[in-house]
């Protein structure tokens, strides 16, 4: 009887113990590189492809803007044309992490004052529409301080066209109502910059932009036949933005 029992203990131990042993070497597999004779600029590079792929992952890849602001003309149109409301909206496509290329159109509406004499004076209600294509370069900011890293910094560049309509509103002192009407089109660039902050869960950004925009007015040399007046100059644009992340 004690010879049948240690047969059975025997048997059983021997169908338990190699399960044990699989069970034991499975759960402690080594889980890492596998390839020791591998070349370590592989895996940096591995690194700098994650970066990126987390990057897009979070959605900076294509972006939609909403522009309010103002602007102002500078030169001699600055002396006679208040600044006045500026808003617009704005496509982004994100090459890589630093390069993104932006088209936007932007719109405004301001008031041009020309004053010819003490009883003369002309209004001329001024729209214009600036259609542009640029770029976007995003500073790397990954040792930056954090203020500086929240911020997003980039500085912009581009060029497009300037729609501008002037339309006679008021004439005083005999002066005729038709001068100054024009519509235009006109060529010009811009440079400038701002900073981006995520509002909410890197969707959402909510940033400030500031840009000189070289015009060349194709009748700035006309002076609507009032001596004295200077009708050349450019334009600045200040805006808070709204941007979605897809």
């Amino acid at each position: 009887m004690n010879r049948q029992l240690l047969i059975l203990a025997l048997g059983a131990w021997a169908l338990l113990a190699p399960s044990n042993a699989r069970a034991e070497s499975q759960g402690s597999e080594y889980k890492g590189i596998t390839d020791p004779f591998g070349d370590p600029a592989n895996y940096e590079f591995a690194e700098d492809e994650k970066e990126d792929k987390e990057f897009f992952h979070l959605g900076r890849y294509l972006m939609l803007g909403v522009d309010v602001g103002i602007g102002i003309y500078t030169g001699g149109l600055g002396k006679t044309v208040a600044p006045g409301p500026y808003f617009g909206a704005r496509l982004q496509y994100f090459f890589d992490k630093s390069i993104c290329l932006e088209a936007s159109g932007h719109y405004a509406q301001q008031e041009d004052i020309l004053t010819v004499s003490a009883t003369q004076q002309l209004t001329i209600a001024t729209d214009l529409l600036p259609i542009t294509l640029g770029f976007r370069y995003y500073f790397d900011t990954k040792n930056a301080p954090k203020a500086i890293a929240i911020a997003n910094p980039y500085l912009a560049f581009g060029g497009g066209a300037y729609l501008r309509q002037q339309t006679v509103t008021g004439a005083t002192g005999g002066l005729s109502a038709t001068v100054g009407d024009s519509n235009t089109s006109n060529f010009g660039g811009y440079a400038g910059g701002g900073v981006e902050f995520s509002i909410y869960r890197r969707h959402i950004y909510l940033g400030a932009d500031f840009r000189y925009h070289l015009i060349f007015f194709v009748d700035e040399s006309d002076n609507l036949g009032i001596q004295g007046a200077d009708r050349s100059g450019d334009y600045f644009t200040g805006v808070l933005s709204i941007t979605y992340n897809f």
